[in-house]
């Protein structure tokens, strides 16, 4: 049984690069796809979810190679596509991306270890924190602004359009899932690469890391914490909390942001399949696929899915990082004007593709939303706006 059930971890884990390394094509889609073809395929329970869980865990390493070389973003790796920018003109690309393979090797490390302590405390943290996470929100969109030294008009017309915007996508006849491809699309990636377009050239890269100059530590705290956060409340994600952390704990540290939100995707994937036992609900599509197998929920298949998720994240961790020093090795050669113009092309033919002429709409409107704000010089977290807004009032029930 052990063999068959590393062969198919081993096929989530290549459909997790895919998904990862492919913008638009989310793990959820895999999953929904699995699960309609499942009768079909006539494959033991176990076996599509051990598909299921390599899938999700690996795509949340491999999903910063895009959005780091590429400008490509999906939800939960959009805010790293500016610091990625600097890193890759810096010459220091693959210390980018290796940070965010550190912050969430760690985060799932710190898991592994605390284990018991996590089943028997998430249960107590989600009663404690659901009720006041609508406050956490509007504390950390006050932030936002309290540290917005200039212009504050400015920022605040980003936020508004921002939160109209994600108001409004959510009410399209598009899943939550494909609807954020085309906004993160239009909000970060298109507005950067358009500006990005004017540079020339990329510089060598360097394969190397230095991690001295960070907090190490407080940032997989911060990691996991928040990811615990997205991994266990419904309609807060990956983006949510990283703004709320990078807020609320001050990460001003371009390396520690990168390890920080590199934690946050890896946990909230964990948690989001752990919560299935220790809170009974699931918390991604994922979970959701999972739970639809109708499987047994005791200890033993907890600690078996637990054990697929730690092999997952060893495997995604070095194939993130050779997949990344292969493109990085190649990627200084091309001119870098003629890279984000392609890219550029290509993510609105990936937008079409996935999700339509809806979708083209989506991006088209969101990268007006980003061109005025980076234009203005607002910092892109206010274009948060876009799912802060909608979740609050989902928590207030409006």
């Amino acid at each position: 049984m052990f063999l068959e059930l590393f062969f198919f971890l081993l096929l989530g884990i290549l459909l997790g690069v895919i998904a990862g390394l492919i913008p638009g094509l989310h793990p959820n889609t895999i999953a929904f796809l699995l699960i309609s073809l499942s009768p079909f395929l006539g494959i033991e329970i176990i076996y599509l979810i051990a598909i299921l869980v390599g899938s999700e865990i690996t795509n949340s390493f491999v999903d910063f190679i895009p959005s780091i070389l590429f400008s490509a973003p999906e939800e939960d790796t959009a805010l790293s596509i500016l610091p990625g920018q600097r890193f890759l003109l810096a010459g220091r690309a693959y210390e980018a991306i290796y940070l965010t393979v550190y912050g969430g090797l760690i985060s799932v490390i710190i898991i592994a270890l605390s284990f018991p302590f996590f089943v028997i405390f998430i249960p107590v943290f989600y009663s404690f924190i659901k009720p006041i996470i609508v406050f956490l929100l509007i504390l950390t969109i006050a932030h936002l602004f309290w540290t917005q030294k200039k212009n504050k008009l400015n920022a605040f017309l980003v936020f508004v359009f921002s939160a109209l915007f994600g108001l409004i996508i959510f009410r399209l006849p598009l899943s939550g899932t494909m609807v954020m491809f085309p906004a993160f699309c239009g909000l970060f990636g298109l507005s950067s690469l358009f500006f990005a377009s004017s540079k020339s050239e990329i510089p060598e890269q360097e394969i190397d890391v230095n991690l001295e100059d960070c907090s190490k530590k407080k940032s997989s705290f911060i990691g996991v914490f928040s990811g615990l956060i997205a991994g266990i409340l419904p309609g807060v994600g990956s983006s949510q909390v990283t703004v709320m952390s990078q807020q609320l704990a001050r990460i001003k540290n371009l390396k520690d942001f990168m390890i920080s939100i590199g934690g946050i995707t890896t946990a909230n994937s964990l948690f989001s399949i752990i919560s299935l036992f220790t809170i009974g609900n699931p918390r991604s599509g994922t979970s959701v696929a999972i739970q639809s197998l109708a499987f047994e929920h005791s200890l033993k298949m907890l600690l078996t899915i637990f054990f697929m998720i730690v092999i997952s994240a060893g495997f995604a961790s070095l194939l993130t990082l050779f997949l990344s020093k292969i493109l990085i090795k190649n990627i200084y050669k091309i001119k870098y004007n003629k890279l984000t113009k392609s890219v550029f092309i290509l993510l609105f033919i990936l937008v079409y593709l996935f999700t339509g002429l809806i979708g083209l709409i989506i991006a088209i409107t969101g990268l007006a939303i980003g061109l005025f704000c980076i234009s203005k010089g607002v910092r892109r977290s206010f274009m948060m706006g876009v799912l802060l807004v909608p979740t609050i009032l989902i928590f207030l029930g409006i």
